[in-house]
């Protein structure tokens, strides 16, 4: 079904790029079915040379916006929740009823969107970057006038890129810190393992490559073994061994407790920003 359909971007920023790259990644949609409006010319022009899609310029009358908006059957809004009052109220009388309303944006509820679009099924969506590599999360939470079909169609969409799971919208925002904030705190994570390693000796790109792998490769663990973390931890520390000094030692750091916390007020920020739309 998604590949009958026109796919239209408002905002071409990082987030964004990562869920039509992937689509047009799949091979089920083409170039020609995607269009995406940004304020910047040089950004639009990179994305088109790179992946062949159409974009138009968004001006102060919206012109570029209502471009993608007239040649879309779905539309993403995928900029900075600080902009999404102004921009709704400039284009949201360009819809036709039938047109599939879809936001990205961070902390911005279905109550909210529901209010420029009374009349047109509307997702609300948290994906994450890895969808660039199709190996990403979305969280989707339905509005009132989302059918099972509407619902439906998102979740064929962004498994394109990756999973998602449809979910009561009071679960989006720890959703988001869990899936959507935290490749940042997995980053750090293997840049503080791979410095470790260089202090051991070991060249910085190997580190780099081991470190990512071992995540890698941990992650695929727990999701294909079923297994609670906790047991797969059991199972790699030995008594007296290396890794259980290593666990300790991760312990001794409040490790875990870091990890939650960077969880909650993730969290808490993206409901704060929510209110502030």
């Amino acid at each position: 079904m998604i590949e009958q359909k026109k796919i239209g971007f408002i905002g071409g920023g990082q987030m964004g790029e990562a869920i039509f790259s992937g689509v047009l990644a799949s091979g089920l949609v083409k170039p020609d079915q995607v269009a995406v409006t940004d304020v910047s010319a040089a950004r639009l022009d990179a994305l088109r040379e790179k992946y062949g899609v159409f974009t138009a310029v968004n001006d102060d009358a919206n012109s570029g916006a209502r471009a993608v908006i007239e040649r879309s059957d779905i539309v993403v809004f995928a900029i900075k929740p600080q902009y999404a009052r102004p921009m709704l109220t400039a284009v949201s009388g360009a819809f036709s009823p039938g047109q599939l309303v879809i936001s990205i944006m961070g902390g911005i509820t279905l109550g909210f969107l529901e209010e420029f679009f009374p009349k047109n099924p509307v997702l609300r969506v948290m994906p994450n970057t890895p969808m660039l590599v199709r190996r990403g999360i979305a969280g989707i939470a339905a509005g009132a006038h989302a059918s099972e079909a509407d619902s439906a169609l998102g979740v064929e969409l962004f498994n394109l890129v990756g999973m998602s799971y449809l979910l009561p919208e009071n679960l989006i925002d720890p959703l988001t810190s869990v899936s959507g904030c935290s490749p940042a705190f997995a980053y750090l994570f293997i840049e503080a393992m791979a410095d470790g390693g260089v202090e051991k000796g070991l060249p910085r790109d190997m580190a780099i490559r081991l470190a990512a792998q071992a995540l890698a490769g941990s992650a695929e663990m727990v999701l294909q073994t079923g297994k609670h973390p906790a047991e797969l931890k059991d199972s790699v520390c030995s008594p007296a061994g290396s890794t259980i000094v290593g666990v300790h030692a991760l312990e001794r750091g409040a490790f875990r407790n870091t990890v939650m916390n960077a969880v909650t007020e993730s969290c808490d920020k993206m409901i704060e920003v929510g209110k502030k739309a």
